[in-house]
């Protein structure tokens, strides 16, 4: 495909990726392109500025519980293989809502600015986001670190607040390297990092911090994970460069 000589198609390509909506061979594709195409990376920077305003300006729905109790009806079978685990990590309603919150704000951000010439922004609706009630997924501190030039998502943590249990769960199986362990750090503000402990071989896990989570990461802007000697870094600080990062977000 010749894209070059296509404005058009390389603006709604790069608002795509951008999205997340761009997937598979196609997405491969342009990654591809972007990488000898520095023209192609600024339109893509573009993009990401231009959407960023948007996404902090969504307002929150809050829609009726009846809706999330037929959803945990329906999702919440007990399973033959075993006994049920209960707890935040078993939340299916939490993992599935926080993907279908993502997923519906890409659609609308994508139907609301896709086609849209840089230098002629036209005003669209506001999309909308929906908002989980609390009473369905308890108070917790949840990150989810991507690789800063993909933006691909690799792992999920979360921890409710009073607890001391770190949710952990892998995305992404490639981002383990043998001989070498991935080391979770929480980046404190103006501080040294503090290691939370190295990412398991499990696809997901609970990892026990050091207190509950309120004390370990109530202060906690961001997390990070840095490639390090196998078992974890020999001196308490990444010694290993650092290869995906995400913020620490207050989901209450």
């Amino acid at each position: 495909m010749n894209y070059r000589d296509k404005p058009a198609l390389r603006e709604h390509l790069a608002g795509e990726y951008v999205l997340g909506t761009l997937s598979g061979a196609a997405r491969a594709r342009f990654k591809g392109w972007m990488i000898a195409d520095a023209a192609l990376r600024r339109t893509v920077d573009e993009w990401q500025r231009r959407l960023a305003p948007m996404a902090a300006a969504i307002a929150p729905v809050t829609p009726p519980r009846r809706v999330w109790l037929a959803i945990a009806a329906r999702i919440a079978a007990p399973s033959s293989s075993g006994p049920a685990h209960k707890g935040l990590w078993e939340n299916l309603v939490f993992w599935r809502t926080t993907g279908l919150a993502a997923s519906g704000v890409a659609a609308a951000l994508l139907a609301a600015v896709v086609w849209v010439a840089p230098e002629r922004p036209q005003p669209a609706p506001a999309p909308q986001i929906v908002r989980v009630p609390a009473d369905v997924v308890p108070p917790s501190y949840v990150a989810v670190l991507a690789d800063p030039m993909t933006r691909k998502p690799v792992l999920m943590v979360a921890a409710a607040r009073k607890s001391d249990q770190l949710l952990v769960k892998r995305l992404d199986d490639s981002i383990m390297v043998a001989d070498k362990s991935l080391e979770l750090w929480a980046l404190p503000a103006g501080q040294a990092p503090v290691s939370l402990g190295v990412v398991a071989p499990e696809n997901k896990y609970l990892l026990k911090l050091t207190a509950v989570a309120d004390q370990s990461l109530g202060e906690i802007p961001q997390l990070a994970l840095s490639l390090e000697p196998k078992g974890g870094s020999p001196s308490g600080v990444p010694t290993g460069p650092v290869l995906y990062t995400g913020p620490c977000i207050k989901y209450w």
